[in-house]
């Protein structure tokens, strides 16, 4: 890592096993240099700083290929915030591809170089790691900084090299990190449906799980699954009798975890949880007219994508969308930057109005307007 400090750039990307554990195994670690592919075995080596360090670098840029998951687990792992990235899938989004598109799609069309299929799930705990293995992972960067120079040009001869910045720059912040932990609770509006006690319930089965998965270290799902839950939230009230009726979740599960259930039930609600219950937004009520008008203005908005060759899942991804268009926690700085100079002013206010859209035919065509 002294020898690779040295260096303005490197390329890196990570192995990991994630179906075990709460947090999932880092395994392995690849990095190319201008002259050099190293292999860290992050199972044998327990210090990582130096590998760190050159992360949170601003002088050195890091490339790679869909970073979010790797600087994910590098941040949980180690609070790391890398500073000076660059990922070829968002540059391939910029520069005519799928938003988001495959490593070995892009190397293929821009380098003409079809990459080796297998290998792409491997148990990266193996010791020795198998040598296709090996081989397998060296291509995963050793391609990188010949991609980086390439979509580098095409973004600078669209003028769309600082829209590519703007957007990697997202990682460069610890709030991107942030994991809200009432995220799986307003997943869906099913919290909307139920009483006071419920609701309360609802938190705090969510956190139960949480908890239990992170002592135990298995993933969530192995302690209860999502489909469940709903089936806890209606039989917690009646007891040992209403879980024995129901015949979808195994018996093992609830004889295990009812008596902590039921003291979730009965424990009084804390202050903490009526007064985040008290700040949820009301449902927004159904608007069938509305959500035709915002899915027809999404429809521009993917018409001025095609205009320009970017991805609209990069500019707008359909769950972001949804969120606005269901009155959700949406970023409004998803509409602002490059995206609002791609858009335009009026479909920017079009989105963030949320008006009707009124559709006048005429002879020669239709006119369209906003409320």
């Amino acid at each position: 890592m002294e020898s690779v400090a040295q260096s303005g750039w490197i390329g890196f990307d990570t192995e990991f096993v994630g179906e075990k554990t709460y947090v999932p195994i880092l395994c392995l670690i690849q990095v190319v240099t201008e002259k050099d592919i190293y292999l860290i075995d992050t199972l044998s080596i327990p210090d990582l700083d130096p590998f760190l360090a050159l992360l949170s670098d601003p002088n050195i840029l890091k490339i790679t290929h869909a970073g979010d998951n790797d600087y994910r687990l590098l941040n949980t792992l180690y609070e790391t915030v890398p500073q000076n990235t660059f990922d070829t899938q968002i540059a391939a989004g910029f520069v005519g591809y799928n938003y988001p598109a495959g490593f070995g799609k892009i190397v293929e069309r821009e380098l003409r170089i079809t990459l080796a299929k297998s290998h792409t799930v491997a148990n990266w705990e193996d010791r020795p790691l198998d040598p296709k293995a090996l081989e397998y992972a060296i291509e995963d960067v050793k391609y990188l900084p010949a991609l980086h120079t390439k979509l580098t040009g095409k973004l600078r001869k669209l003028e769309r090299e600082a829209w590519a910045r703007e957007e990697n720059r997202k990682w460069e912040t610890a709030d991107c990190y942030f994991v809200d932990p009432y995220k799986e609770v307003l997943a869906n509006d099913y919290i909307y449906q139920l009483d006071f006690k419920r609701k309360v319930f609802l938190l705090r089965i969510f956190s139960w799980r949480r908890e239990k998965a992170a002592t135990l270290n298995i993933p969530k799902e192995a302690v209860l699954q999502s489909r469940h839950i709903n089936t806890v939230l209606r039989a917690i009230k009646d007891g040992h009798q209403a879980f024995r009726a129901n015949r979808t979740m195994p018996e093992g599960i609830w004889r295990k975890y009812l008596p902590e259930w039921k003291q979730l039930w009965e424990t009084k609600p804390l202050q903490a949880e009526i007064d985040w219950l008290n700040a949820l937004p009301a449902a927004v009520p159904d608007d069938p007219d509305l959500a035709w008008s915002m899915e027809l203005v999404y429809h521009f908005v993917k018409h001025q994508c095609l205009q320009h060759e970017i991805s609209a899942a990069l500019l707008l991804p359909k769950g972001e969308f949804n969120k606005l268009k269901s009155g959700g926690d949406f970023d409004t700085s998803l509409l602002s930057g490059w995206r609002a100079q791609l858009l335009g002013k009026n479909l920017v206010n079009w989105l963030l109005k949320k008006s009707n859209v009124n559709v006048d035919w005429q002879d020669n065509g239709c006119w369209l307007t906003m409320d």
